[in-house]
């Protein structure tokens, strides 16, 4: 009977911790946050692999895609570092590690995509 118990216990504490980030695995969704002052809609999915250049060329990397989008002004092409240090926040903040070898690039009027940037 006593067993039985605990595995009622450890059953309903394993559910429970399904919920968050598990071992470093993004959670999709999508978020507000502010990176150096400046507000961000960002969003987390599954999605194709990416690309990461190497020396060797370029390399896949698997993960979720993240866009990226700031509330004001909206994101242009010269933006890039402003929305990869928002994506690496948005990815952090879902349970993620951020791949910074990861290439994003303008999917959007106002828009960065890093495709499988997010594990």
């Amino acid at each position: 009977m006593r067993a039985g118990g605990v595995l009622i216990v450890m059953g309903a504490l394993s559910a429970c911790a399904a919920e968050g980030p598990v071992g470093g695995r993004a959670i999709p969704g999508a978020s507000e946050l502010t990176v150096e002052g400046q507000g961000f809609l960002a969003e987390l999915r599954p999605g194709p692999a990416g690309e990461r250049l190497t020396a060797a060329g370029a390399r896949p990397v698997a993960g979720f895609t993240v866009d990226v989008r700031r509330a004001a002004p909206p994101l242009h092409y010269s933006d890039g570092a402003a929305a990869k240090r928002a994506a690496e926040a948005a990815c952090e903040g879902q349970g993620g590690r951020f791949d910074p070898t990861a290439v994003g690039r303008v999917s959007a009027p106002g828009l960065w995509r890093f495709t499988g940037a997010c594990a």
